[in-house]
Protein backbone atom coordinates (compact mmCIF):
# COMPACT_ATOMS: atom_id res chain seq x y z
CA UNK A 1 0.00 0.00 0.00
CA UNK A 2 1.32 3.34 -1.05
CA UNK A 3 -0.70 6.44 -0.14
CA UNK A 4 -0.33 10.10 -1.26
CA UNK A 5 0.78 10.84 2.29
CA UNK A 6 3.33 8.97 1.79
CA UNK A 7 2.26 5.95 4.35
CA UNK A 8 3.82 2.84 2.95
CA UNK A 9 3.85 -1.04 3.40
CA UNK A 10 1.66 -3.98 3.34
CA UNK A 11 -1.63 -4.91 4.76
CA UNK A 12 -4.28 -7.30 4.18
CA UNK A 13 -7.77 -8.28 6.17
CA UNK A 14 -9.50 -11.47 6.48
CA UNK A 15 -12.84 -12.50 7.32
CA UNK A 16 -12.93 -15.07 9.61
CA UNK A 17 -16.36 -15.42 9.99
CA UNK A 18 -19.80 -14.28 11.68
CA UNK A 19 -18.50 -10.70 12.97
CA UNK A 20 -14.94 -11.72 13.44
CA UNK A 21 -12.04 -10.15 11.03
CA UNK A 22 -8.21 -10.62 10.84
CA UNK A 23 -6.27 -7.48 9.88
CA UNK A 24 -2.31 -8.21 9.48
CA UNK A 25 0.44 -5.32 8.46
CA UNK A 26 4.10 -4.92 7.84
CA UNK A 27 6.31 -1.98 7.20
CA UNK A 28 10.17 -0.82 7.84
CA UNK A 29 10.79 2.20 9.56
CA UNK A 30 14.17 3.91 8.23
CA UNK A 31 17.07 4.39 9.86
CA UNK A 32 16.17 4.14 13.59
CA UNK A 33 15.94 1.97 16.25
CA UNK A 34 12.96 -0.08 17.81
CA UNK A 35 12.52 1.94 20.86
CA UNK A 36 12.69 5.05 19.26
CA UNK A 37 9.55 3.46 17.02
CA UNK A 38 7.98 2.76 20.40
CA UNK A 39 8.29 6.09 21.53
CA UNK A 40 6.88 7.78 18.58
CA UNK A 41 4.06 5.20 18.43
CA UNK A 42 3.00 6.14 22.15
CA UNK A 43 3.29 9.33 21.61
CA UNK A 44 -0.19 10.61 20.83
CA UNK A 45 0.38 13.74 19.02
CA UNK A 46 1.88 11.65 16.48
CA UNK A 47 -0.94 9.71 16.01
CA UNK A 48 -3.40 12.08 15.79
CA UNK A 49 -1.46 14.10 13.45
CA UNK A 50 -0.94 10.87 10.81
CA UNK A 51 -4.49 9.81 11.68
CA UNK A 52 -6.19 13.45 11.21
CA UNK A 53 -8.65 11.93 9.40
CA UNK A 54 -10.36 9.53 11.36
CA UNK A 55 -8.85 10.91 15.13
CA UNK A 56 -10.26 13.72 17.10
CA UNK A 57 -7.96 13.00 20.22
CA UNK A 58 -5.63 10.66 21.80
CA UNK A 59 -4.32 10.83 24.77
CA UNK A 60 -1.87 7.75 25.67
CA UNK A 61 -0.31 7.57 29.67
CA UNK A 62 1.69 5.10 31.23
CA UNK A 63 0.30 3.20 33.70
CA UNK A 64 2.40 0.80 35.33
CA UNK A 65 5.70 -1.15 33.89
CA UNK A 66 5.47 -1.16 30.47
CA UNK A 67 1.95 -0.70 30.73
CA UNK A 68 -0.25 2.47 29.11
CA UNK A 69 -3.72 3.30 28.68
CA UNK A 70 -4.55 4.59 25.18
CA UNK A 71 -7.96 6.73 25.15
CA UNK A 72 -9.08 7.32 21.46
CA UNK A 73 -12.04 9.81 20.45
CA UNK A 74 -12.42 9.03 16.56
CA UNK A 75 -14.68 11.14 14.38
CA UNK A 76 -17.49 10.59 12.96
CA UNK A 77 -16.98 8.39 10.20
CA UNK A 78 -19.24 7.46 6.80
CA UNK A 79 -20.43 3.92 6.91
CA UNK A 80 -23.14 2.39 3.93
CA UNK A 81 -25.82 3.21 5.96
CA UNK A 82 -24.91 6.72 7.09
CA UNK A 83 -22.87 8.59 9.39
CA UNK A 84 -21.56 7.50 12.66
CA UNK A 85 -21.35 9.49 15.90
CA UNK A 86 -18.23 10.61 17.51
CA UNK A 87 -16.78 7.40 19.01
CA UNK A 88 -15.23 6.79 22.39
CA UNK A 89 -12.94 3.83 23.33
CA UNK A 90 -10.24 2.74 25.77
CA UNK A 91 -6.91 0.39 24.96
CA UNK A 92 -4.57 -1.18 27.29
CA UNK A 93 -1.05 -1.91 25.94
CA UNK A 94 1.60 -3.87 27.49
CA UNK A 95 5.22 -3.45 26.03
CA UNK A 96 7.80 -5.98 26.40
CA UNK A 97 11.66 -5.65 25.99
CA UNK A 98 12.17 -8.65 23.31
CA UNK A 99 16.03 -9.72 22.81
CA UNK A 100 18.58 -7.16 22.17
CA UNK A 101 16.87 -4.53 21.82
CA UNK A 102 13.77 -5.67 20.38
CA UNK A 103 10.35 -5.16 21.04
CA UNK A 104 6.60 -6.34 21.38
CA UNK A 105 3.77 -4.63 22.12
CA UNK A 106 -0.23 -6.46 22.86
CA UNK A 107 -3.04 -3.92 22.38
CA UNK A 108 -6.27 -4.48 23.69
CA UNK A 109 -9.61 -2.99 23.99
CA UNK A 110 -10.67 -2.04 27.70
CA UNK A 111 -14.01 -3.60 27.41
CA UNK A 112 -14.59 -2.35 31.59
CA UNK A 113 -13.85 1.22 30.70
CA UNK A 114 -16.60 3.50 32.00
CA UNK A 115 -15.03 6.00 28.99
CA UNK A 116 -16.21 3.26 25.76
CA UNK A 117 -19.34 4.80 23.65
CA UNK A 118 -21.21 2.02 22.96
CA UNK A 119 -21.00 2.91 19.08
CA UNK A 120 -17.25 2.17 18.70
CA UNK A 121 -15.87 -0.28 15.20
CA UNK A 122 -15.72 -3.45 17.47
CA UNK A 123 -16.65 -4.86 20.40
CA UNK A 124 -13.20 -6.95 21.04
CA UNK A 125 -9.85 -5.87 19.59
CA UNK A 126 -6.43 -7.72 20.66
CA UNK A 127 -3.54 -6.48 18.54
CA UNK A 128 -0.03 -7.63 18.67
CA UNK A 129 3.43 -5.86 17.55
CA UNK A 130 6.38 -6.61 16.81
CA UNK A 131 9.15 -4.35 16.11
CA UNK A 132 12.56 -5.42 15.38
CA UNK A 133 15.85 -4.27 13.98
CA UNK A 134 17.12 -5.67 10.86
CA UNK A 135 20.31 -3.30 9.74
CA UNK A 136 19.73 0.26 10.07
CA UNK A 137 15.57 0.00 9.68
CA UNK A 138 13.22 -1.66 11.95
CA UNK A 139 10.49 -3.83 11.07
CA UNK A 140 6.94 -3.59 12.16
CA UNK A 141 4.76 -6.38 11.92
CA UNK A 142 0.94 -6.23 13.70
CA UNK A 143 -1.66 -8.78 13.60
CA UNK A 144 -4.84 -7.86 14.90
CA UNK A 145 -8.24 -10.07 15.74
CA UNK A 146 -11.56 -8.26 16.38
CA UNK A 147 -14.99 -8.77 16.35
CA UNK A 148 -16.47 -5.48 14.66
CA UNK A 149 -19.85 -4.02 15.93
CA UNK A 150 -22.55 -4.17 13.65
CA UNK A 151 -24.15 -1.23 14.51
CA UNK A 152 -20.90 0.76 12.43
CA UNK A 153 -19.56 -1.91 10.42
CA UNK A 154 -23.01 -3.38 8.54
CA UNK A 155 -23.26 -6.76 7.27
CA UNK A 156 -26.02 -6.00 4.23
CA UNK A 157 -27.12 -9.05 1.85
CA UNK A 158 -25.03 -8.33 -1.20
CA UNK A 159 -21.74 -6.06 0.92
CA UNK A 160 -20.01 -7.04 4.04
CA UNK A 161 -18.27 -4.10 5.50
CA UNK A 162 -16.07 -5.94 8.01
CA UNK A 163 -13.46 -6.43 5.15
CA UNK A 164 -12.94 -2.31 5.32
CA UNK A 165 -12.80 -2.18 8.77
CA UNK A 166 -10.15 -5.28 9.01
CA UNK A 167 -8.46 -3.36 6.01
CA UNK A 168 -8.45 0.50 8.22
CA UNK A 169 -7.21 -1.66 11.43
CA UNK A 170 -4.45 -3.31 9.04
CA UNK A 171 -3.35 0.30 7.73
CA UNK A 172 -3.22 1.56 11.10
CA UNK A 173 0.35 1.49 11.77
CA UNK A 174 1.35 2.43 8.66
CA UNK A 175 2.10 6.17 9.08
CA UNK A 176 5.20 4.82 10.97
CA UNK A 177 7.01 4.72 7.66
CA UNK A 178 6.40 7.87 6.65
CA UNK A 179 7.56 9.26 9.48
CA UNK A 180 10.81 7.76 9.96
CA UNK A 181 11.12 8.41 6.60
CA UNK A 182 11.00 12.11 6.88
CA UNK A 183 12.91 12.21 9.98
CA UNK A 184 15.97 10.48 7.81
CA UNK A 185 15.58 13.13 5.01
CA UNK A 186 15.75 16.01 7.72
CA UNK A 187 18.77 14.64 9.05
CA UNK A 188 20.35 13.97 5.91
CA UNK A 189 19.03 17.72 4.79
CA UNK A 190 20.80 18.70 8.38
CA UNK A 191 24.33 16.98 7.60
CA UNK A 192 24.59 18.45 3.69
CA UNK A 193 23.79 22.14 5.16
Amino acid sequence: HSSKDGKEGYYCSTRLGGDWVLAESKQVAKDCVPAEVLAAYLDGSNQKKWNEDKVLDINIAKSGSGLYRQDMVLKPQRVLTGKTTIMRYTQKICVDKVGNGNYNAFVELDTKSKSNTKLRPFHILKVNVGLEQVGNDVHIYAAGIMKVNRKIVPNLVIFDASGIAGAMAGKGTLWLSKHFQDRSTKIRNNRIE
